[in-house]
């Protein structure tokens, strides 16, 4: 099987960095940092189902997407959980990550869920949801003029969750039950419903389809703070070759880590006077040696020098400790 694997989204890394550069009194701090957990609990979640294909034997030349993304027809992105494909059946997932007693009425289209506290909560409906991914499925494999079984089902990853009455019509069940899911489909389509010509052109236009998306908030962004924050939360200051900051703390980590937030949120791309302007470093020639030893990829001369942050550029298994 070849697998796609599900990276962190863009989302996580965005709402992140915001919350790291927002002022806590900020009457936006709380709506950054509650948007930030629902995003990481979906991911967890996500992350849950994931591992559950480990555990299943499906055809060598299936195609498995965690988070495949791509647009609709009027260019508007359109994400799925998982997106499982071989030359049998399509299978979609919804994942969710929901904790407490969930149940959902039909005609008005929302899923319920009892806290602990007994506290009601809604959700969009993920019925509608694996819905609509199944539709844009069906019609991507109607354009080739080929016919292929397309089935969907809502995964809940929490394993205490209680699920109650749900509809009959879309599978609703949890993670332990992906196994046996798959294969019931695997030996109800027993035959081939695609040659192997047909299967692999199909495939191959779902992987060149799969974009992953920028994340851009749609809400007014707060002002940010600049410069290498410390854990406590105060900008350090840059000091032969390390960040100190007036807790005490001294570390080279902020300077990864604010080149990291510079890139999910300003640009992938910086030059020295940006560079001096975000870390507040007055001496252009010292900041110079920074980026020529940070070894970056670089475009162009001199004063319109340009250089390529790395999208793994806060690894710290990948970037050695330097004397900056």
């Amino acid at each position: 099987m070849f697998i796609i694997d599900r990276t962190l989204s863009s989302k996580i890394m965005v709402l992140d960095a915001l919350k790291r550069r927002t002022d806590e009194r900020h009457p936006k701090y709380e709506f950054i940092a509650s948007l930030l957990r629902r995003a990481e609990i979906g991911y967890r979640g996500e992350i849950k189902v994931d591992r559950m294909w480990k555990e299943i034997t499906v055809p060598n030349n299936a195609l498995l997407i965690h988070s495949f993304e791509t647009k609709n027809e009027v260019g508007n992105p359109h994400q799925i959980d998982t997106l499982f494909i071989c030359p049998h059946f399509i299978f979609i997932l919804e994942i969710k990550n929901i904790s407490g007693f969930i149940w959902y009425e039909k005609n008005k289209h929302q899923l319920l869920r009892k806290k602990g506290n007994g506290e009601v909560e809604s959700f969009h409906s993920p019925l509608d949801q694996v819905q609509r991914h199944a539709e844009l499925i069906e019609r991507i494999i109607g354009r080739f003029g080929y016919t292929l079984p397309v089935h969907k089902a809502v995964i809940i990853a929490e394993s205490s969750t209680i699920i109650g009455h749900v509809p009959n019509e879309t599978p609703i069940f949890h993670a332990i039950g992906l196994p046996s899911e798959v294969k019931k489909l695997l030996l109800k389509y027993s035959d081939f419903a695609l040659p192997q010509l047909h299967y692999e052109q199909l495939t191959n236009y779902f992987r060149s389809i799969h974009k992953p998306s920028i994340y851009v908030p749609n809400f007014e962004v707060p002002p940010l703070c600049k410069g290498a924050i410390c854990s406590c939360g105060n900008r350090m200051e840059y000091n032969h070759g390390r960040f100190l900051c007036i807790c005490g703390i001294q570390s080279k980590e902020p300077l990864f880590q604010g080149l990291h937030d510079y890139r999910v949120l300003f640009d992938e791309w910086i030059t020295n006077r940006a560079f001096r302007e975000f870390f507040f470093i007055d001496n252009e020639g010292l900041v110079n040696k920074i980026l020529k030893r940070l070894g970056f990829y670089y475009e162009g001369k001199t004063k319109s020098r340009r250089y390529l942050i790395p999208s793994d550029v806060w690894n710290k298994n990948q970037w050695s400790v330097r004397n900056f």
